[in-house]
């Protein structure tokens, strides 16, 4: 099946769910501001609502970003992850200006990780920003970029599909090096920290993740403000993987809790007991890890 077939069987199962997921009553209530939902390179406004639909109908205001815009191709996301940033950084200035809203939270998914955060750094996203819940967003960058540019084809022949016609001649597209795990571009967004002051990050992933894999790529170290979860710690037997972190419903409980309080709850889907061991893989399949790539020591318990 392909990837986009799946994604609206999975919003179409996720959505005939939203009334029977109601919100955490033990939660203690803060503040809510307004979400700004970076929406997935491959989501369309359609696909986009199985995300923003059911957090409306938590309480939530919810401001979607597409980062794939047909009428755009020179900021498609596969082209210029920078210039898709920028973007995201005028619309952003212009949703506050008009909704007059000073601050948000954002939920970023997959590549839009990375968009979101260079707009945090280099874009003025950060005077904006409260929270930021980060779905497997590659805080590491992404072992495919930094393997295709190895093999001197950035992206690879069987990628091209996903670039605007007229830029299917690049090689790389500016795209593969500002993602590429171990380049510079994603070395000078993680110095000196990949927290930056003033944001309290949501990092969240799955050792079911085989797309933006390993898992703990998505993951921080170092100084922040930050957290670090892991869904099978909350919910060890939820069919979480990376298409399904936006949409199923336990995944909308756990982002309601941690922008209402910053505690992570999740209603689970399935029985948590006996939980199920999972062994996250080492590296995506047939694509190695930069050479020299060393896994943070605090992760080495989730392959034991």
């Amino acid at each position: 099946m392909g990837i986009l077939r799946r994604l609206v069987v999975l919003a179409a199962a996720a959505a005939a769910l939203i009334v029977l997921i109601p919100a955490s009553a033990s939660a203690q209530a803060v503040k809510r501001l307004p979400i700004i939902y970076v929406a997935s390179a491959i989501e369309n406004p359609a696909l986009s609502e199985a995300f923003a639909a059911p957090m409306r109908a938590r309480g939530y205001e919810v401001y979607t970003f597409q980062t794939t815009d047909p009428e755009d191709p020179a900021n498609n996301p596969y082209v210029r992850i920078k210039g898709n940033a920028a973007k995201l950084g005028r619309w952003a200035d212009a949703l506050s200006k008009r909704t007059g809203h000073r601050r948000f939270d954002v939920v970023a998914i997959s590549q839009t990780g990375i968009v979101s955060r260079y707009w945090f750094k280099d874009y003025g996203g950060a005077r904006l920003v409260r929270k930021a819940v980060i779905l497997s967003g590659m805080i590491l960058g992404s072992p495919y970029q930094s393997y295709w540019l190895r093999q001197g084809k950035c992206p690879p022949a069987d990628r091209m599909q996903y670039l605007p016609p007229r830029y299917r001649g690049m090689n790389p597209t500016p795209a593969c090096l500002e993602q590429a795990m171990g380049g510079a571009d994603i070395t000078a967004l993680n110095t000196p920290t990949q927290a930056l002051p003033g944001i309290t990050y949501y990092n969240v992933t799955t050792l079911r993740e085989e797309e933006a894999a390993p898992f703990w790529i998505n993951l921080m170290t170092g100084p922040g403000d930050y957290r670090n979860i892991v869904t099978q710690d909350l919910c060890p037997n939820d069919p979480i993987v990376h298409t399904t972190l936006n949409i199923a419903p336990s995944m909308w409980s756990l982002i309601d809790s941690l922008l209402r309080t910053g505690t992570p709850r999740m209603s689970c889907m399935t029985p948590s007991a006996p939980a199920i061991k999972v062994r996250p893989v080492r590296a995506p399949s047939g694509i190695p890890l930069p050479p020299g790539t060393v896994m943070p020591a605090q992760f080495e318990k989730y392959y034991r």
